[in-house]
């Protein structure tokens, strides 16, 4: 990183980042041309799931990369000045990469989706309850995070 005073070394607070962003942005590439998509996620001891449809373009590249790179972000502000040149934006983020895996099974497509649903709601793990059709039709990818960095910018 280059602005070492902006680095987040705190591996809790870069935690408290993944559970308290709302939107997680994959980054992916095939053939030389990158894709980036937001997705809904959900995250515990190092892993990302990814909730997803079982067909379309960013399943198709997975398919054939499952290098990712992912991004969220929390508390974002704006910070205005009377010059123009000194506006920016306090925030704090998070940035990783990891291999994307396909999780088809039943009972693991449960574990994800308790994990994903305990996040966006106030409900806890293994409260929810799926249809067989519910899980037939959804796609979850899990991404196991080799790398990842925290940054900090106004706080």
């Amino acid at each position: 990183m280059r602005r070492i005073d902006k680095e987040i070394k705190d591996p809790e607070l870069i935690q408290k980042i993944l559970k308290q962003a709302k939107v997680c942005r994959i980054a992916l590439c095939i053939d030389g041309k990158p894709y980036i998509v937001p997705m809904n996620f959900g995250y515990h001891d190092k892993i990302l799931y990814l909730h997803s449809a079982t067909e379309g373009r960013k399943i198709d590249i997975l398919r054939k990369n499952s290098n990712i790179c992912f991004e969220v972000d929390i508390k974002t502000q704006l910070v205005t000045s009377g010059n123009p040149c000194k506006w920016g934006m306090r925030y704090l983020s998070v940035i990783g990469s990891g291999k994307a895996h396909f999780i088809d099974n039943i009972e693991g497509k449960m574990e994800a989706l308790d994990i994903i649903m305990a996040k966006y709601s106030s409900k806890s793990e293994n409260s929810f309850k799926y249809s067989r059709d519910a899980l037939s039709s959804v796609l979850i990818i899990k991404v196991e995070i080799e790398n990842i960095t925290g940054k900090k910018s106004g706080y």
